[in-house]
């Protein structure tokens, strides 16, 4: 019997990812506002204009993030959503090569280089775990993530024994 299980996790924003966004709005409004009093480009400054609050809008939808887990049968897939459309690929393994199942905490992953890190949900989520995985399997060995109790039992199910038996506890 194939298992196929998917989850969408949303990632919430931060205080400096908002001050962020706002610095965005401000920067776009206060320039068409200066635009639209002194146009210095005459006739374009219009269409300046309309650039420049259509690019602030497009910079402040980046910030829209979710990242959905997918397993089917012995393999799990990790994407990025930004904005509920554009999806990028962002790590795939196979379960029954993973090593180690445990939950989350920061002082694991101390001496892991950046590139080999993936962190697939909320950074201080108290629900998160981290799934390393053989070296030749993929680029990314550590994953950071946020599994339901439905993609755990489906992902365990894949695990090597000795793994799945300290799992997600």
């Amino acid at each position: 019997m194939d298992t196929f299980f998917e989850q969408i996790v949303r990632i919430k924003k931060s205080g400096s990812t908002l001050a962020l966004v706002l610095f965005i709005w401000f920067l776009a409004i206060s320039v068409a506002v200066f635009l639209f009093f002194f146009p210095l480009l005459g006739a374009l400054s219009a269409i300046v204009i309309i650039g420049i609050l259509y690019g602030a809008w497009w910079l402040s939808t980046k910030f829209n993030v979710e990242y959905e887990y997918i397993v089917t049968n012995e393999d799990m897939d990790v994407d990025k959503i930004i904005n509920k459309s554009a999806r990028k690929r962002l790590a795939s393994i196979t379960l029954s090569k993973v090593e180690r199942v445990e939950k989350f905490n920061p002082a694991l992953i101390q001496n892991v280089k950046k590139e080999s890190l993936l962190f697939a949900c909320d950074q201080n989520d108290p629900n998160a775990y981290l799934i390393v995985t053989s070296p030749d399997d993929s680029k990314v060995n550590y994953i950071v993530f946020s599994p339901n109790e439905k993609l755990q039992a489906a992902i365990k199910k894949s695990l090597p024994k000795f793994v799945a038996n300290s799992a997600f506890k």
